[in-house]
């Protein structure tokens, strides 16, 4: 939803802002009243989510399938190795669900399958640790960084949905004066899929930083790694480097969004660095790294476009 509300505030003060200003009659009006007002296209935004949601639920199967004589070894707790699902069962599961990713993505455009089949191919490739599995597994930093890029793959299917829900719906010229005004759109989006990559870093540090007895035999963990103190400055790095490009994407759109997520992120990232340091001084649980990454990923992706938007329309 942030992903669809910034890109469509992107679009409308880069390209259709200053198409109205200059009352060109091709184009509708269809912001005229409400000028940073975006569009909810409701039956074509249920598909792009859907989409979305499912790419994940296709990394956790294609994780069970590459991960299961590991788990069977280290972690015969999980439900694959219990035996309450089988890899067969997860494998049709996850056929099924390209599928209905395909039939959604009529919905939207069908331009966007060639999107969707980059992240379908870089999620191959992950599975099969890009065949390169004893030198990767060796190296966790490394693992972890190229793994993330998946990331980028997603965002880029947001993105195009995005954009082609604009063109087939509301402006027949937007397709045309795209490229006069690309530019300005990139450097915009930029924001968005660093924050969207280094979110994926602070999950995979966020859930594998623990307190010394937490640890689980055979799971690599970054406070084993990098040692607790060291993770904890990490992730804290990543949240003020995050919090940056939160507040220079919505540079690019309007001030009282930019001030209003500055000033709502700040307070957000000085209440989770407070308890990184908790969790360093008095030696808590790593639920609370867990939790405290989670929430900043919730609000630092929410702050970029969902939340502002939706409290100034309520205030209208």
């Amino acid at each position: 939803m942030s992903g669809y509300i910034y890109t469509g505030l992107l679009y409308n003060s880069k390209i259709i802002k200053p198409i109205l200003s200059k009352e060109i009659n091709r184009v509708p009006l269809l912001w005229d009243k409400e000028i940073d007002k975006v569009p909810m296209i409701w039956y074509k935004l249920l598909p792009l989510f859907i989409i979305i949601f499912m790419f994940f639920f296709q990394l956790r199967i294609t994780d069970e399938f590459k991960d299961y004589e590991e788990d069977l070894k280290y972690r015969s707790y999980r439900p694959v190795q219990r035996g309450i699902i089988s890899l067969k069962v997860l494998g049709k599961i996850g056929i099924a669900t390209v599928i209905i990713q395909i039939i959604f993505a009529h919905v939207i455009n069908p331009k966007i399958i060639y999107y969707m089949i980059l992240v379908w191919i870089y999620m191959f490739l992950m599975s099969k640790e890009f065949f390169i599995k004893k030198w990767l597994t060796k190296r966790i930093l490394i693992y972890a960084l190229s793994h993330v890029v998946i990331m980028i793959f997603i965002t880029l299917v947001i993105v195009k949905g995005i954009e082609y829900i604009l063109q087939d719906h509301f402006l027949e010229t937007l397709y045309l004066l795209l490229e006069k005004y690309e530019k300005n759109i990139f450097v915009g989006l930029i924001p968005l899929f660093a924050l969207n990559y280094l979110n994926g870093i602070v999950l995979e540090i966020g859930r594998k930083t623990r307190r010394a007895d937490e640890k689980e035999h055979g799971v690599q963990t970054y406070s084993k790694l990098l040692g607790r103190k060291k993770a904890v400055v990490i992730l804290s790095l990543l949240f003020i480097i995050e919090y940056l490009l939160v507040i220079l994407g919505l540079a690019h759109t309007y001030e009282k969004y930019f001030l209003f997520s500055r000033l709502i992120l700040l307070v957000i990232l000085i209440v989770s660095i407070y308890f990184m340091v908790k969790f360093l001084k008095k030696d808590l649980s790593g639920k609370i790294v867990e939790t405290v990454s989670g929430l900043w990923i919730i609000f630092s992706s929410m702050c970029m476009g969902f939340l502002p938007y939706f409290v100034f329309s309520l205030i209208k």
